[in-house]
């Protein structure tokens, strides 16, 4: 939001009424938008689920470049000490 001078606010209401609104982020978003990110499923699981999907793909030969850019960005968060902060932590790659 800060790089394209929106508000959260103005950001959160795009996302919430376009075609990527889904259950998760109408949850998700306003916590992010007030930097709680008490876990409900810690990131540092996320990464291992994502880790898990990227070598199974591996294994039976099949490239999943979107899961492995996912799985590099779960584990920079990690590295930046987010990693028992919620999954959607992630998002502080970003700011």
């Amino acid at each position: 939001a800060k790089a394209s001078q929106l508000t959260v606010e103005d950001l959160l209401d795009v996302i919430a009424n376009g075609a990527s609104a889904n259950p998760m982020f109408a949850l998700k978003g306003p916590l992010m938008a007030q930097a709680n990110f008490a876990p409900a499923f810690p990131l540092k699981h996320a990464q291992k689920d994502m880790r898990l999907a990227v070598q199974l793909g591996d294994d039976v030969g099949l490239s999943m470049p979107v899961a492995a850019a996912v799985n590099e960005r779960l584990k920079e968060a990690k590295r930046q000490g987010h990693g028992d902060l919620d999954f959607s932590a992630v998002h502080k790659n970003f700011e």
